[in-house]
């Protein structure tokens, strides 16, 4: 909902300035856990109240911390669709006055059964204190299944994409299968990462291969790869060079045909006027003219 995403990029968002303004907007715009959003120029404009330039620059910036992913481009009336893959599924937590109040246990008329035991002791006072914050209690256990596999079992809003199933201490990769022909390209060219990406990092995988295509992506990657001097061991090392490619041509599109190539060398001067060669002929046919006139 807009309230949880809202949340995540108050508390987890790294962007700052006009990216992290950009964020905000797009949070606050959508409705469900997908955390997606069509918007244009024209709203971001008026949310950020800024010159068109200035919104541009900063969506641009929002998209190159990819904390934003543009999920689908626009085309015709339609607006670029927006996703914030860190919002996707997230629950804010809920603190003491939001949350639901926990049971009591009461006696038939008496009210709250106080502890017994030689050990037993006062739950408040002094000595007891309020009770120390940790990372569950500051967050809520409603947000625990999206932190990965040492909170519990994730459930990722794509069908199939998990972030890696840990055997005996180990995260074995899980390849969702919207991706599998990507990692099939990658593989046969004999480069060898490891795939053990996070939920979030699958959803910019989804949204990078609807917009450029499986084999854009692979053809990156495998340049990449071999730009790379000490190998790439992870496929995290993609993400950027991904998402700075453009969107797959749309179907029909004929390619550029490059400029013809000549191999001809033009004469020196045959453009306009006369050339070197030419002109010494000239001053030749002069100078003997003179001697000859002069005999």
């Amino acid at each position: 909902m807009t309230l949880d995403a809202m949340d995540w990029v108050w508390t987890r968002a790294k962007s700052r300035g006009n990216a992290r303004l950009v964020l905000l907007a797009v949070a606050d715009a959508t409705t469900g856990p997908d955390a997606t959003v069509r918007m244009g120029t024209a709203e971001f404009m008026r949310r950020l109240n800024v010159s068109r330039s200035t919104a541009r620059a900063a969506v641009d910036a929002a998209l190159a911390s990819a904390e934003l992913v543009e999920d689908e481009p626009a085309k015709g009336s339609r607006a670029t669709k927006y996703v914030i893959p860190g919002a996707v599924g997230y629950v804010r937590g809920r603190g003491p006055e939001s949350g639901p109040i926990a049971p009591q246990t009461t006696g038939p008329r008496s009210g709250p059964l106080t502890a017994t035991g030689p050990k037993s002791r006062p739950t408040t006072g002094p000595e007891s204190g309020p009770a120390e914050e940790t990372p569950d209690t500051l967050f809520g256990a409603e947000i625990r299944p999206s932190m990965g596999p040492d909170f519990g079992p994730h459930h990722s809003p794509i069908e199939g994409v998990s972030e890696g199933v840990r055997e005996r201490g180990r995260e074995v990769a899980v390849i969702p299968e919207f991706a599998r022909p990507l990692v099939d390209q990658i593989t046969a060219a004999q480069i060898y990462p490891a795939w053990t990406l996070a939920p979030a990092e699958w959803v910019i995988v989804h949204a990078l291969i609807k917009r450029s295509g499986d084999n854009m992506l692979a053809s990156a990657a495998v340049q990449a790869a071999q730009r790379a001097r000490n190998g790439v061991a992870h496929a995290r090392y993609f993400l950027r060079a991904w998402q700075a490619l453009p969107p797959a041509p749309a179907p029909g599109t004929v390619p550029a045909a490059a400029p013809a190539r000549s191999n001809v060398v033009p004469f020196p001067g045959a453009a306009g006027g006369v050339g070197r060669v030419a002109q010494s002929a000239d001053y030749l046919a002069q100078a003997l003219a003179a001697m000859e006139a002069q005999q």
